[in-house]
């Protein structure tokens, strides 16, 4: 008998039952899962730490200015934003503050994201940007935090905001508005400016003094009719649109508040806003007195040498020292043209054109300082500044040339032709980063100077597009087509002549406040002694002696008459020259078949 049969039946083989099985599968799943769970908890730690990292270095490195959520209490929640779009606005507005200042200061990092990525445990106050920062405090980096309250009342102003900033001394004062169209907008700029004022104040005073340089024009204006007699009552007049319109009071009130805080690093800069503000007087200045301006720019130098001397990298103190060279020397040569001309060296004439080509000079060794390494907007500053400095030099080559302060062309003369093909290279640079109305209306003189009046006339009209009620471009664009008449060929093209005195009667309708302009009405006169018709400049004098004698007193109404009677002075002149062209024979049309012979 087999040894497997004794002691009983035979016993079957073991099977896995498939519940077993199911079982064995899922325990593997969960192992999976158990690993992957580590893996997705490792991984959220690690993301978190990285967060954590980032946002504490970029808080460190970009120097920000943290804005909290701004609190909005207004009777009607139509009348104003929600606190995310409040905070957002105030970003944005202290960005454009910084932007108004110099390049080479430092700018605060201001997050403008209306809906930032944050995490936040559930059920707790905690968030990863709140906790960073408690974390970058703890380690001493705690930037500025603004805190706002937009506010309304039934009083009025009806709109008050009031502005802390922890980590940064001083004080705010609150801001008040009216609840109107753009009342919420300017009570955000009050708040960025306020906030600003404390945080950085000499970035608060270039803001200012961008906003007081627009006002800072007219010194000569609202004069009384007595005030003519009597040059006491027009000083006096001067006096006060000086302090009232040119005083600069917040600019100055925010760098004292500079000095005060008395940080090393913003001790220098302190020179070259004032430096600025005297730049800013000369300029208003310009025309009504030609001593007081002189002053302001001495004034002006003085301030930015003392700027560069305790910044001898600064790019921008040398840029300004250039500029300012250059607006004296034009001030000094603009007060020559009135003199009569005499070779006398002794004489006043020759005394100032040579303090002029001096001061040039000056600016010229400035120019060699500024490195040629820099920003866009500086780059084109130093570009402008170059090209009117060539440009003024060649005023004064040509002035010597002509024995007159009349302004002319330099055809035919090689090397003034040369200083003025280095102004408008200059001007072609810098219209590459910047193209203000000044900058359309110097190329365009430069190349009125050169000869080329088409193409002046192209920069004219881009002046004249970029500020459609400002006379100055309207009248430069007529100068220029009726310079093209005069310096051409004689008879002149009656295209041409048209064309020119067509600008001139535009300048007339549209622009002009009645003011007289003897240069436009030399150069109209210049235009019709080349058309070969005797009476066509004869009939024009006779007719504008009449309308100036029309409109001698001082109201508004003479100033009207005399502008209309002008102007059809030269609308007679239009016609004339037209109705002679439609008489003029033509020649005969050639015959149809005489065309189709070979």
């Amino acid at each position: 008998m087999p040894a497997d049969d004794i002691g009983g039946d035979l016993v079957p083989p073991a099977r896995s039952s498939p519940g077993k099985a199911v079982l064995a599968a899922l325990e593997s799943v969960e192992k999976w899962l158990g690993l992957l769970r580590k893996v997705a908890v490792s991984l959220a730690i690690v993301v978190g730490v990285g967060l954590a990292v980032i946002l504490i270095g970029r808080s460190v490195y970009q120097e920000g200015i943290v804005i909290d959520p701004v609190i909005v209490q207004l009777v009607d929640p139509k009348d104003g934003p929600t606190p995310e779009l409040a905070a957002f606005k105030i970003a944005q507005q202290l960005d454009a503050i910084q932007r108004a200042g110099v390049s080479e200061w430092r700018r605060l990092y201001v997050d403008q994201s209306r809906n930032p990525i944050d995490l936040q445990i559930p059920g707790s106050p905690f968030t990863l940007r709140g906790g960073m920062r408690e974390i970058g405090a703890f380690f001493g980096f705690r930037p500025p935090t603004l805190r706002a309250a937009i506010v309304s009342r039934r009083t009025s102003p009806a709109l008050v905001a009031s502005v802390t900033i922890d980590g940064e001394p001083g004080a705010t004062g609150p801001c008040e508005e009216y609840l109107d169209a753009t009342g919420v907008d300017r009570l955000i700029a009050c708040i960025a400016l306020n906030a600003m004022s404390v945080i950085d104040p000499k970035v608060a005073a270039s803001h200012v003094f961008h906003q007081e340089q627009k006002q800072c024009t007219g010194i000569d204006s609202g004069q009384p009719p007595e005030a003519r007699a009597d040059p006491v009552l027009r000083e006096q007049r001067r006096i006060d649109n000086r302090r009232t319109l040119c005083g600069f009071v917040r600019t100055q009130a925010l760098i004292a508040e500079t000095l005060k805080r008395g940080r090393p690093e913003d001790m220098p800069w302190v020179p070259y806003v004032y430096g600025k503000v005297h730049l800013a007087r000369a300029v208003a200045l310009s025309g009504i007195d030609a001593s007081e301006q002189l002053s302001e720019l001495d004034q002006a130098i003085g301030r930015f040498h003392d700027a560069q001397n305790r910044m001898q990298n600064s790019h921008s103190a040398v840029a300004n020292l250039f500029e300012a060279y250059v607006k004296k020397g034009i001030a000094i040569h603009e007060g020559t043209t009135r003199l009569d001309w005499t070779d006398n060296p002794q004489s006043p004439l020759q005394w100032r054109l040579y303090l002029a080509e001096s001061t040039f000079s000056d600016a010229t060794r400035q120019l060699s300082k500024i490195p040629q390494r820099r920003d866009g907007a500086l780059d084109a500053l130093v570009q402008r500044l170059e090209g009117t400095l060539y440009y003024r030099q060649w005023m004064i080559q040509a002035h010597r040339r002509t024995r007159s302060g009349q302004l002319t062309v330099a055809v035919d003369q090689p090397e003034e032709l040369a200083l003025l093909r280095q102004a408008a290279q200059r001007y072609e640079a810098a219209a590459r980063n910047a193209q203000p109305l000044s900058l359309f209306m110097d190329w365009g003189n430069v190349l009125r100077a050169s000869g080329d009046y088409d193409k002046a006339a192209g920069m004219y009209r881009q002046a004249a597009d970029l500020a459609p009620d400002s006379w100055e471009p309207r009248i430069n664009l007529a100068v220029a087509y009726l310079d093209r008449v005069i310096h051409g060929k004689a008879p002149a093209e009656t295209g041409h002549l048209l064309v020119a005195l067509g600008s001139a009667s535009d300048y007339l309708s549209w622009v002009s406040g009645g003011d007289p302009t003897p240069n436009l009405r030399m150069k109209v006169e210049g235009a019709l002694a080349k058309t070969g018709v005797v009476d066509d400049l004869a009939l024009f004098q006779a007719c504008y002696i009449m309308a100036a004698g029309a409109g001698t007193g001082a109201g508004p109404e003479d100033r009207w008459k005399s502008l209309a009677g002008r102007k059809r002075c030269v609308d007679e002149a239009i016609r004339r020259v037209d109705d002679r062209t439609v008489r003029a024979p033509r020649p005969a049309a050639a015959p149809a078949s005489a065309a189709r012979v070979r």
